[in-house]
């Protein structure tokens, strides 16, 4: 989970870096990425694991 939010996070700090924020601001939005990925991988891992 955390490789792929990781990546994700990555991701979405490099496109907002390329679209023209400055460095702080693409930090930030790869943090908030990486936080929305794992939060909506453990949702789906309680949802899979709930009988």
């Amino acid at each position: 989970m955390l490789l792929t939010a990781g990546i994700i996070g990555g991701v979405a700090g490099l496109l907002s870096h390329a679209a023209g924020n400055n460095i702080p601001a693409a930090i930030l939005t790869g943090g908030g990425a990486f936080a929305g990925t794992v939060a909506l991988l453990l949702a789906i891992a309680h949802y899979a694991g709930a009988e």
